[in-house]
């Protein structure tokens, strides 16, 4: 249900971090005893060994990779923070800025930023672009994929580095409280950049036109109307011309609000099958999830960035991490480290509300198309041209899948075709 562009976490991040736990949404949907398969069974019934082992080498490699940037980024931030490193970047910074304070603090985040790609790079470019091939999902040149990262950095810049000029103009107004005028920005961008990357944002990395299939589009707008929701244009994206990956998201908010098509999607899955991928982001929206979703990003940021602005004042009250005032561009890393740590700290909590709301997602889809055969048909297609984990380790859902494991959904689809078939056969008792 994103978009297909996303800011690294620098100041941001601080919106996905969740206090409340998962909610059980399925919890009464699991089938009668007499009718479980077992994971293994169900495994077998619909993916062969060779599809096992694919998504398995596929997707523990990215495990990998993501434990990897995470090293490098806490190693970065932490070398920062501990050594004379960020004495030498801020006397660089100063130097350069003329001793202006607001360009000091733009010339020291572009610099922190600029040897956060240095570090980072190797990483994006083999699991991005190298792997991506190897695996014979990607079909962009590496020119393509190069102009692509380059956009996304530029982008990150346009944004953060007048972000970061306001975080610390708000710092030294107020050293204490600087965290409550923050927030109030952060909501706000968080909204912006929710309202305007559908027109602004997406179509700098991929180009969209109306779906040509007219037949397609009379299908999806009839499960708009059954699902109550209003949407602006059914789009197609030329997602082929980079991937063979195929998926499908709602994007935008208000006027912008819009369903995205991969063209990967349409020339691979039935009409039955897009209309369901469709009614799971519509219940999305039926669940309200995306307003549910803000909401719980903005209250936990609020209490994060107190807890924040607590830390960096007693790191500036003790003068260990090289700055005395928590307004110095010094304290930048150890912002971030910070940032980073709540991060992490807090992502089981955030991917399981998450899994969350998908599992209500995946149940509105079933209950408007009424198809369980088509979401499981559409699960086992994404899962194979995806090269999803079939039997993800337990830890890895629990740290990282925002998603339900694929065989949990198929599980669920089972279920709803079970009580479907006990439904119609108590009608036709009757």
């Amino acid at each position: 249900m994103l978009s297909q562009w996303s800011i690294p976490l620098f100041l941001l991040v601080i919106a996905g971090a969740t206090i409340i736990p998962e909610r059980q949404a399925l919890g009464s949907e699991s089938p009668p005893s007499d009718l479980r398969t077992s994971s293994a069974d169900r495994t077998r019934q619909y993916f062969t060994p060779e599809e096992i082992d694919r998504g398995r080498a596929y997707a523990r490699g990215r495990y990998v990779l993501y434990g990897v940037r995470m090293a490098l980024t806490l190693g970065l931030f932490g070398l920062m923070t501990l050594s004379p490193l960020s004495a030498k970047i801020r006397d660089l910074s100063i130097s350069v800025a003329s001793g202006r304070v607001w360009l000091t603090i733009a010339v020291y985040g572009l610099l922190v930023a600029l040897l956060y790609y240095a570090v980072t790079f190797p990483v994006s470019l083999y699991g991005g672009f190298l792997r991506e091939h190897t695996f014979g999902l990607s079909r962009q040149s590496v020119a393509s994929w190069a102009w692509d990262y380059t956009k996304g950095a530029l982008i990150n810049a346009a944004i953060l580095l007048p972000l970061l000029m306001l975080l610390y103009a708000f710092i030294r107004w107020d050293p204490v409280r600087w965290y409550l005028s923050a927030w109030v920005i952060l909501v706000l961008v968080m909204g912006l950049l929710a309202e305007l990357s559908p027109i602004l944002l997406d179509p700098l990395f991929h180009t969209f036109r109306p779906v040509q299939d007219k037949a397609l589009v009379n299908r999806l707008r009839a499960l708009t109307d059954r699902a109550g929701l209003t949407v602006g244009p059914i789009l197609e994206i030329d997602a082929s011309k980079k991937t063979n990956k195929t998926n499908a998201y709602f994007t935008g908010l208000g006027r912008t609000r819009r369903i995205v098509l991969y063209d990967t999607l349409i020339a691979g899955s039935t009409p039955e099958e897009v209309e369901l991928i469709v009614a799971h982001e519509l219940g999305h929206w039926r669940r309200h999830h995306t307003w549910k979703g803000m909401a719980i990003s903005a209250t936990s940021a609020l209490a994060a960035m107190w807890l924040i602005a607590r830390l960096l004042n007693t790191a500036a009250d003790s003068g260990r991490f090289g700055f005395i005032h928590p307004a110095d561009p010094m304290s930048l890393p150890f912002l971030l480290l910070l940032f980073l740590a709540l991060t992490i700290l807090t992502t089981p909590i955030q991917v399981a509300i998450s899994r969350s709301f998908e599992r209500e997602a995946d149940l509105e889809s079933l209950r408007l198309s009424a198809n369980p055969e088509a979401f499981i048909g559409a699960e086992v297609k994404l899962a194979r041209t995806n090269f999803a984990d079939i039997e993800p380790p337990r830890a890895m859902v629990w740290l990282l899948y925002t998603h339900p494991p694929v065989l949990e959904r198929i599980a669920m689809a089972e279920s709803f075709r079970a009580k479907q078939g006990q439904r119609r056969g108590e009608i036709d008792d009757r």
